[in-house]
């Protein structure tokens, strides 16, 4: 199996500058060019025309309107929060609103605990919020990309798994040390990011992508461990969703005494950063040490991030919200984008945090600023890539060929039928490892587990087939993409909405409602496709993953017993698979799977591109259409079995490639069979590995995608600098 790899790139018609990375904002890019490498420089001087037309020189951003952009935005923000804390104060504090501000010892109990609901959790808040902003301006100026956070580079992640760990293993560690057990898991979760994505030169795409599978990775892993010590790790729970309650004015200490510091470290590094965003050769030159103000901004990174972390959780996108913002502003001097960060990212999250407390006596459950800070993250990463479509980028993604070979379609059916009576007859109970001869509890337990389990393997592998033809990008798939998670979605809106109407929420209201999620973002992002690099309509699927992260807190910390059994299938099992019901989710596999085979002429012609397709006579239109429901269908059906599942659709496709299938009559159903015997063994693993409990098929399924999905970013520079 060889790697290549393919680029998209928008051209401009004056500016030949294609044979790099550019930084995906104009901001990023009038700031921090990417670096080359001295032959590239030498290509450029060979490629440039002997007497250049003179180009009429660029008129510089008024200051005045960005400052006045600037004001604006703050002015709007202020009055949001501003009103939404007098709201709050009206709902709680009966005293004087004098009361409010006096020590705390003067309080009766009551009071106190308002004062500190409100006061404290605001101070909280501003500073938590603040230096997630800087935070992200900080690793955007560090690495040059504009979607960087400590968000999608997996830093608050790799924080929370950190602490997750040693308060289950060393509780006594965890109360005296959280912050170094935080540093120490941003410090590796970001290492391994930057591992990842270096040799290809911090390549943007590479870069979020990296940092997307390292968040799914350390989140499979934290799920297995909250599943293995459900008991000892429900507190870590509702810590991990991220609330800012105060009860004490502890955090807002700490957070106040790190703001102070922030800033004493960061004013001597204002004008290495400002030079280091030229490129490293002309930096160093005017002496700036490169690899050690590298060092330090990512020690500052990890500490912060940790810090905040360990004091009132994960808190998602605030930080990416403010960067984004001030790249929006165009605010252009390293000081005053860190100043405008800290003001931003204080005001968002002080104003997420309010709403989360006005909403909680109307829902009448707590909500953790954290997941509202989630479920913003689509709309917000939605509009990062609109904000991509004028801009000359290079996107380099791989693109795994084999070489043809014939297929025995016969060993293969014969081996997925094997691995499926193994799963139902080689099993652990409590005499060991043994062959079962019980028929009664393989056919009512056993055998209908591993059959969803090959359906939806079936199912999910030929919607990655199709997503990945349609858009022909190797690394879509209905997980990537997030049409699970928006099937998902519909599914619990339609359990939620449903019974309001008079509908009752049965199986067949379940899959409109399904169907409609899926098909809503395959239709966000064929709108997208029309308008940015098929490249970034992976990070769609970052964003649909935080919203679903978001959905799926609330849902934990809702206490409704009704969206509490929802949380199982949440997870991707097959659990509740019931011997009536396998075999029509079996026959909806086959139907799909035949459909598709119908579908694979014109689908042949679409991978060559819309233009070619039509020459050809293919109805582009109903053909798309078509496609787009049957990969909604695909993804809906297996979605409603057994819950959202990672990576199956995205890795599946690639070894049926490696496997000598490589024309798409071969290819679709070879990994039709590959995904249906895949989730077979990730079900089976998960039932017997930690016998007696059991561990989701979703997790498995991700531990074993995600390792492979790191293999194959990492065999990425392979082909871009050979």
């Amino acid at each position: 199996m060889t790697i290549n790899t393919a680029t998209q790139t928008h051209h401009s018609h004056t500016n030949n500058t294609t044979d790099y990375v550019k930084p995906m904002t104009s901001l990023a890019a009038s700031q921090s060019p990417t670096l080359k490498t001295p032959s590239e420089q030498h290509s450029k001087l060979m490629q440039k025309p002997p007497n250049p037309a003179p180009k009429p020189p660029r008129q510089p951003p008024s200051v005045f309107a960005d400052t006045w952009r600037i004001w604006a935005v703050m002015i709007i923000l202020v009055v949001l929060s501003v009103w939404s804390t007098w709201a709050l104060i009206a709902q709680e504090w009966t005293r004087p609103i004098s009361d409010l501000f006096i020590p705390s010892s003067q309080l009766d109990i009551i009071s106190l605990a308002t004062q500190l609901h409100i006061v404290a959790t605001s101070i909280v808040a501003l500073l938590a919020g603040g230096l997630l902003g800087v935070v992200s301006i900080l690793l955007q100026q560090l690495v040059k990309n504009p979607l960087a956070s400590d968000t999608t580079l997996g830093v608050g992640v790799g924080a929370q798994l950190a602490m997750l760990i040693v308060t289950l293993f060393l509780p006594s560690l965890a109360i005296y040390g959280g912050l170094y057990v935080a540093f120490v898991g941003a410090l590796i979760s970001m290492g391994l990011v930057f591992v990842l994505s270096a040799p290809s030169r911090f390549n943007p795409l590479i870069l979020i992508l990296a940092g997307l599978v390292v968040n799914i990775l350390l989140a499979a892993v934290a799920n297995v461990l909250v599943l293995f010590f459900a008991e000892r790790s429900n507190g870590m729970l509702s810590w991990a969703a991220g609330f800012l309650a105060q009860n004490s004015w502890h955090t807002s200490t700490m957070l106040a005494i790190t703001a102070v510091a922030m800033a004493v470290v960061c004013l001597p590094l204002l004008k290495p950063l400002t030079l280091m965003s030229l490129d490293d050769s002309q930096a160093k030159r005017l002496g700036v040490p490169i690899n050690g103000i590298r060092a330090l901004v990512v020690l500052i990174v990890a500490v912060v991030t940790a810090l905040v972390v360990s004091e009132v959780g994960l808190i998602g996108f605030i930080g990416l919200g403010a960067a984004s913002l001030v790249n929006a502003l165009g605010v252009a001097s390293i000081s005053k984008r860190l100043l405008a960060a800290f003001v931003l990212g204080a005001l968002l999250l002080w104003l997420t945090s309010n709403v989360a407390l006005l909403l909680e006596p109307i829902l009448n459950m707590q909500i953790p600023a954290g997941a509202m800070t989630g479920i913003l993250g689509a709309p917000l990463i939605i509009w990062l890539i609109l904000r991509q479509r004028r801009e000359r980028i290079e996107t380099v993604t791989p693109m795994l060929t084999g070489k043809h070979a014939p297929v025995a379609w016969w060993r293969w059916g014969i081996g997925v039928v094997m691995i499926i009576m193994l799963a139902c007859v080689f099993v652990q109970d409590v005499s060991g490892w043994g062959l079962s001869t019980d028929w009664a509890i393989t056919q009512q337990y056993r055998l209908p587990r591993s059959l969803s389990a090959a359906a939806t393997g079936l199912m999910l592998a030929i919607a990655g087939v199709l997503l990945q033809t349609l858009t022909r990008n190797p690394m879509a798939s209905p997980e990537v993409l997030g049409v699970s998670s928006g099937a998902a979605l519909g599914v619990i809106l339609g359990f939620l909405l449903l019974p309001s109407l008079g509908l009752s929420a049965g199986s067949g209201t379940l899959l409109i409602s399904g169907l409609s999620g899926a098909m809503a973002v395959l239709l966000l992002v064929i709108w997208l496709a029309r308008k940015v690099s098929s490249g970034y309509l992976l990070l769609v699927g970052i964003g649909i993953a935080a919203m679903m992260d978001g959905v799926m807190h609330m849902v934990k910390l809702s206490g409704d017993p009704r969206l509490e059994a929802m949380l199982s299938w949440l997870s991707g099992t097959t659990y509740s698979a019931q011997p009536s019901t396998v075999w029509y989710l079996i026959g909806i596999a086959l139907i799909l799977f035949t459909l598709s085979l119908l579908l694979i002429k014109p689908l042949r012609v679409l991978g060559l591109g819309t233009g070619v397709a039509r020459n050809l006579g293919v109805a582009v239109t109903p053909v798309t259409l078509a496609l787009l429901a049957l990969v909604a269908a695909l993804s809906t059906a297996s979605t409603l079995a057994v819950g959202p599942l990672s990576f199956i659709g995205l890795m599946v496709p690639h070894l049926a490639t490696s496997l000598g299938a490589v024309r798409l009559e071969r290819q679709l159903p070879l990994a039709a069979l590959l995904g249906a015997g895949v989730m077979v063994i990730a079900d089976w693993i998960g039932r017997y590995v930690i016998f007696p409990y059991e561990l989701p098929a979703g997790t498995i399924a991700a531990i074993i995608g995600g390792a492979y999905f790191l293999w194959l970013i990492r065999k990425v520079p392979v082909a871009v600098n050979g």
